[in-house]
Protein backbone atom coordinates (compact mmCIF):
# COMPACT_ATOMS: atom_id res chain seq x y z
CA UNK A 1 0.00 0.00 0.00
CA UNK A 2 2.77 2.40 0.74
CA UNK A 3 4.70 1.66 -2.36
CA UNK A 4 1.25 2.25 -4.23
CA UNK A 5 0.85 5.59 -2.79
CA UNK A 6 4.82 6.85 -3.67
CA UNK A 7 4.38 5.73 -6.94
CA UNK A 8 0.95 8.00 -7.30
CA UNK A 9 2.54 11.20 -5.18
CA UNK A 10 5.77 10.51 -7.47
CA UNK A 11 3.66 10.41 -10.72
CA UNK A 12 1.52 13.67 -9.39
CA UNK A 13 4.72 15.57 -8.84
CA UNK A 14 5.59 14.49 -12.25
CA UNK A 15 2.74 16.06 -13.85
CA UNK A 16 3.34 19.07 -11.96
CA UNK A 17 6.83 19.28 -13.62
CA UNK A 18 5.57 18.94 -16.58
CA UNK A 19 3.33 21.39 -16.84
CA UNK A 20 5.78 23.73 -15.17
CA UNK A 21 8.42 23.10 -17.63
CA UNK A 22 6.07 23.84 -20.65
CA UNK A 23 4.94 26.95 -18.88
CA UNK A 24 8.46 28.17 -18.26
CA UNK A 25 9.82 27.10 -21.40
CA UNK A 26 12.22 25.07 -19.90
CA UNK A 27 13.24 22.33 -22.16
CA UNK A 28 15.98 20.55 -20.65
CA UNK A 29 13.78 20.09 -17.05
CA UNK A 30 11.27 18.20 -19.73
CA UNK A 31 13.50 16.02 -21.18
CA UNK A 32 14.27 14.64 -18.08
CA UNK A 33 10.49 14.15 -18.04
CA UNK A 34 10.02 12.05 -20.78
CA UNK A 35 10.74 8.53 -21.41
CA UNK A 36 13.56 8.34 -24.37
CA UNK A 37 10.83 6.44 -26.61
CA UNK A 38 7.94 8.98 -25.56
CA UNK A 39 4.97 9.12 -27.96
CA UNK A 40 2.85 12.57 -27.80
CA UNK A 41 -0.81 12.51 -30.19
CA UNK A 42 -1.83 16.12 -30.33
CA UNK A 43 -3.35 15.06 -33.87
CA UNK A 44 -6.96 14.45 -32.08
CA UNK A 45 -7.18 17.70 -30.64
CA UNK A 46 -5.34 19.91 -33.19
CA UNK A 47 -5.34 18.27 -37.12
CA UNK A 48 -5.77 14.61 -37.78
CA UNK A 49 -3.39 15.20 -40.33
CA UNK A 50 -0.91 15.76 -38.34
CA UNK A 51 2.10 12.97 -37.69
CA UNK A 52 2.57 11.17 -34.70
CA UNK A 53 5.46 12.70 -32.93
CA UNK A 54 7.84 9.51 -31.57
CA UNK A 55 10.89 10.32 -29.30
CA UNK A 56 11.93 12.45 -26.47
CA UNK A 57 14.22 14.44 -28.97
CA UNK A 58 11.20 15.19 -31.29
CA UNK A 59 8.57 15.43 -28.71
CA UNK A 60 11.05 18.65 -27.10
CA UNK A 61 11.28 19.85 -30.47
CA UNK A 62 7.81 20.14 -31.38
CA UNK A 63 6.62 21.34 -28.02
CA UNK A 64 9.36 24.07 -28.39
CA UNK A 65 8.52 25.26 -31.29
CA UNK A 66 4.70 25.03 -30.94
CA UNK A 67 4.96 26.71 -27.34
CA UNK A 68 7.85 28.60 -28.53
CA UNK A 69 6.22 32.10 -29.50
CA UNK A 70 3.58 31.60 -26.77
CA UNK A 71 3.07 32.30 -22.74
CA UNK A 72 1.19 29.68 -21.59
CA UNK A 73 -0.65 28.02 -18.46
CA UNK A 74 -1.48 24.41 -18.18
CA UNK A 75 -3.68 22.77 -15.19
CA UNK A 76 -3.86 19.05 -14.93
CA UNK A 77 -6.74 18.15 -12.29
CA UNK A 78 -9.33 15.16 -11.55
CA UNK A 79 -6.93 12.55 -12.47
CA UNK A 80 -7.81 8.46 -12.50
CA UNK A 81 -4.43 7.20 -11.85
CA UNK A 82 -3.94 3.31 -12.37
CA UNK A 83 -0.90 1.07 -12.19
CA UNK A 84 -0.95 -1.95 -14.78
CA UNK A 85 2.25 -3.21 -13.47
CA UNK A 86 4.96 -2.75 -10.87
CA UNK A 87 6.25 0.05 -12.98
CA UNK A 88 3.59 1.01 -15.58
CA UNK A 89 1.02 3.37 -14.92
CA UNK A 90 -1.77 5.22 -16.78
CA UNK A 91 -4.13 8.64 -16.04
CA UNK A 92 -6.64 10.69 -17.41
CA UNK A 93 -6.14 13.94 -16.49
CA UNK A 94 -9.22 16.77 -16.75
CA UNK A 95 -7.18 19.85 -18.48
CA UNK A 96 -7.10 23.32 -19.13
CA UNK A 97 -4.26 25.55 -21.01
CA UNK A 98 -4.57 29.01 -21.85
CA UNK A 99 -2.20 31.14 -24.44
CA UNK A 100 -1.12 34.61 -24.50
CA UNK A 101 1.12 36.61 -27.03
CA UNK A 102 3.02 39.66 -27.01
CA UNK A 103 5.38 40.67 -24.61
CA UNK A 104 5.21 40.87 -20.20
CA UNK A 105 2.69 43.65 -19.34
CA UNK A 106 0.72 43.44 -22.47
CA UNK A 107 -0.41 39.95 -23.20
CA UNK A 108 -3.49 39.00 -25.62
CA UNK A 109 -5.20 36.21 -24.64
CA UNK A 110 -5.59 33.82 -27.80
CA UNK A 111 -6.84 30.83 -26.79
CA UNK A 112 -8.21 28.83 -24.15
CA UNK A 113 -8.96 25.46 -24.14
CA UNK A 114 -10.59 22.42 -22.08
CA UNK A 115 -9.89 18.47 -22.61
CA UNK A 116 -7.99 15.85 -21.24
CA UNK A 117 -4.66 14.53 -21.18
CA UNK A 118 -4.37 10.29 -21.61
CA UNK A 119 -1.06 9.12 -20.41
CA UNK A 120 1.08 6.56 -19.75
CA UNK A 121 3.47 6.25 -17.31
CA UNK A 122 6.58 3.92 -16.58
CA UNK A 123 9.71 3.73 -14.04
CA UNK A 124 13.37 3.94 -15.60
CA UNK A 125 15.91 3.36 -13.47
CA UNK A 126 13.80 4.42 -10.45
CA UNK A 127 12.28 7.33 -11.74
CA UNK A 128 8.67 7.87 -13.27
CA UNK A 129 8.81 8.72 -16.64
CA UNK A 130 5.90 10.08 -19.38
CA UNK A 131 5.68 7.52 -21.49
CA UNK A 132 2.92 8.30 -23.90
CA UNK A 133 0.72 11.68 -23.75
CA UNK A 134 -2.86 12.01 -26.23
CA UNK A 135 -4.39 15.52 -25.76
CA UNK A 136 -8.25 15.28 -26.21
CA UNK A 137 -10.07 18.75 -26.53
CA UNK A 138 -13.95 19.25 -24.94
CA UNK A 139 -13.86 22.73 -25.79
CA UNK A 140 -11.43 25.64 -27.75
CA UNK A 141 -12.35 29.27 -27.42
CA UNK A 142 -10.21 31.02 -29.57
CA UNK A 143 -9.75 34.79 -28.76
CA UNK A 144 -7.79 35.71 -32.42
CA UNK A 145 -4.03 35.00 -33.37
CA UNK A 146 -3.92 31.42 -33.82
CA UNK A 147 -5.64 28.76 -36.01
Amino acid sequence: MLGCLLDEHAIIWLQRNYFDACDMKDWSRLRELLTEDAVFDFRQAMDPDLELVVGRDEVIEVIGRAMGPFTSLHRGYLRKLEFTGADIGRAVWAMEDTLWSGEAGALTKIMHGYGHYHLSYRKVAGAWRIASWLLTRTFVERHGGIE
